[in-house]
């Protein structure tokens, strides 16, 4: 947890919208944050129509806490891209909000290069209009501990959001992931795919909630997560949550708990692979394709060398 002095609060984070599987210790997060000693970043507001060149945002922490707030609006019709790179030695904690006009698309990529024994805080609140679609990429390659708590809402006829999120948990990282989608609307779609690999002691919890209210008729969801096991001391919790008050929707979802066995390990052996470089490759495939597609060939080149960083063949 962070280190603060006696100003330090609690902040509860990424809560369930229904409480459940009590005895997992699911339901919500306590993190401990020290408000009077958090250096404000500032607040940067974007306001954009048509079809722009993608915006970049890189977030750098300043001190032992930092925060900054981030609003992003897309004008009827647009089609956006905007690049967040979280970078902190300490404790980072942001907030982008999204707000989407009728048939506009918001593309955010949240890209994580923060250092060992850091903290990471992102917070996503986002809306859209009549037919209008947010994309979210989270990859989360670094060290120290993430907790992304996001909230969508698709409150009008057509709204849509797709979320595609990859991870690395090793040494003693905790990564602590809540995604909430509440269709409003009617022919409303999401489509949850997480995708990541633990090593050593890591901890991560992904909570994915679909919750279907009243007059969301003929919407559908799904959501899928694929988790690589690479360690006897990894501690995995997948929470995937589908609620409804709506007859006439679609909801799936699903989960691949997997590991390296002895007929996949045998191959790499009889190449001339170890036990250690196996799980690394492995480590590294689930979570590059998602690097792959960020649509910038700079960040795209800075995550490869971070997994590169994090995960060292040479071992």
């Amino acid at each position: 947890m962070p280190k603060g002095g006696e100003h330090m609060n609690t902040l509860t984070i990424n809560r369930l919208p229904s409480r459940t599987w009590n005895f997992l210790r699911v339901n919500e997060t306590a993190l401990s944050w020290d408000e009077a000693q958090t250096a404000d970043l500032g607040a940067e507001t974007l306001s954009l129509s048509g079809t722009p060149e993608p915006v970049r945002i890189p977030v750098e922490g300043a001190g032992a806490y930092s925060h900054k707030k981030i609003a992003v609006e897309a004008q009827s019709g647009s089609r956006l891209t905007v690049f967040e790179t979280f970078m902190a030695e300490e404790n980072l904690a942001v907030e982008t909000e999204l707000t989407v006009r009728a048939g506009a698309t918001v593309r955010l990529v949240q890209v994580q290069r923060t250092k060992p024994g850091s903290v990471l805080y992102s917070k996503i609140t986002g809306t859209c209009a009549e037919s209008g679609r947010i994309e979210l990429v989270q990859v989360f390659p670094g060290s120290g501990d993430v907790y992304a708590d996001t909230l969508i809402d698709l409150p009008a006829d057509g709204g849509s959001f797709q979320a595609d999120i990859g991870y690395l948990g090793q040494r003693s990282q905790t990564i602590d992931m809540n995604l909430v989608v509440n269709h409003f609307g009617r022919r409303t779609e999401c489509e949850i795919n997480a995708s990541g690999a633990l090593k050593n002691a890591a901890q991560k919890i992904f909570r994915g909630t679909i919750d279907f209210k009243t007059g969301s008729s003929n919407s559908v969801g799904n959501e899928k997560e694929t988790v690589l096991m690479l360690g006897d001391d990894v501690v995995n919790k997948t929470v995937p949550l589908i609620l409804c008050a709506e007859e006439n929707v679609v909801g799936n979802h699903g989960a691949t708990i997997g590991e390296l066995d002895d007929e996949t390990l045998f191959y790499f052996e009889s190449r001339g692979i170890s036990r250690a470089q196996a799980e690394n490759i492995l480590a590294r495939a689930s979570i590059e394709r998602f690097a792959r597609t960020v649509d910038d060939e700079v960040l795209r080149a800075q995550i490869l060398q971070t997994l590169e960083e994090e995960l060292n063949d040479d071992v």
